[in-house]
């Protein structure tokens, strides 16, 4: 292996697009210390942040294969082989400069940190939705179901996913992402260069640097009532993630909560709620069992050989 191969491999792993980057990784650990110390928890701070009876959890072991394994298709460049937004942002920018003209704009070109600010808002959007559709499709929620069978929640959850459900989302994503960069480029900056709004990610970096991380973690963050109408705090996380049916349907978004409360599926957090994690029912038990083989076969075998 060349070291440029190996290090390509390294930036598809712990590179910035990452959330277990190291960069993002300390700053998770640094909020966490000054968390530790405004609430005066007990206990050694590493056995707080890092509790064995979380991470030492047979849940935990599933979370880091499926992670490892998620890395190994990636560095194979399986999920960007369906990355299709750039295709279809040209195709939309096409037909649209076909009407307008090739050198007519609705309005003149953004500067940098404003398609930083409006590409972040669009993915933020399509992530939802695809979230939103991996839950209410029951063709495709056995692959989402994996993610939600995780019982105790570490930042190795986030990368819980069977590896379909990622080129399921992906494709749904990148699709919505496609159509609105089109728009963008045909419409509102028809100067603009795809690669130029596709490699803007300033505040993707300060969310993985700030509270990505904390989404799937044991530390309770709630951000009061007004802010959670608009960012999804980590607590309306676990919320998502909790067995209870009055959560069930709540709270989607990525990082932006003002899609859920548009929509009506947004929860807000009060007082700290007692959650459990995991599915309930015969049809999750394979998925339960956090074994690699039922994990990645069972949703399969829902998917194209359901029960009748």
């Amino acid at each position: 292996m060349t070291m440029d191969r190996f290090r390509q491999i390294l930036l598809d792993t712990f590179g910035a697009g990452e959330m277990l980057s190291p960069p993002y990784v300390l700053a998770f650990v640094g909020l966490a210390w000054l968390i530790y110390l405004v609430r005066r928890e007990k206990g050694g701070f590493l056995p707080w942040l890092f509790p064995a009876r979380l991470w030492m959890h047979k849940s935990t072991s599933a979370d880091f294969w499926l992670f490892v394994m998620g890395r190994l298709l990636s560095v194979a460049g399986l999920f960007s082989r369906f990355g299709v937004a750039p295709l279809v942002s040209v195709w939309i920018a096409g037909l649209i400069s076909s009407v307008t003209g090739a050198d007519t704009g609705l309005a003149p070109g953004l500067g940098p940190m404003s398609l930083a600010l409006l590409l972040w808002v669009i993915v933020d959007f399509a992530a939802y939705w695809s979230h939103r559709l991996l839950h209410a499709t029951s063709v495709i929620w056995p692959l989402h179901a994996v993610h939600h069978s995780a019982e105790v929640l570490t930042p190795l959850t986030a990368y819980r996913q069977h590896p379909l459900a990622l080129i399921v989302g992906t494709s749904i994503s990148t699709c919505i992402v496609g159509v609105a960069l089109g728009v963008i480029v045909g419409v509102i900056s028809p100067d603009t260069p795809i690669a130029e709004l596709v490699g803007v990610n300033a505040f993707v970096v300060v969310a993985n640097l700030t509270v990505a991380n904390f989404h799937h973690a044991h530390i309770w963050i709630s951000f009061g009532p007004v802010l959670e109408r608009v960012f999804i705090s980590p607590a309306q996380h676990y919320i998502h993630h909790s067995t209870k049916p009055a959560h069930f349907n709540r709270n989607y978004g990525h990082i932006l909560a003002i899609w859920d409360w548009m929509v009506c599926t947004l929860y807000i957090t009060r007082d700290r709620e007692d959650l459990s994690f995991g599915l309930d029912g015969p049809n999750e038990a394979p998925l339960m069992s956090h074994r690699l083989g039922p994990i990645l076969i069972d949703p399969l075998s829902r998917m194209f050989f359901p029960a009748r």
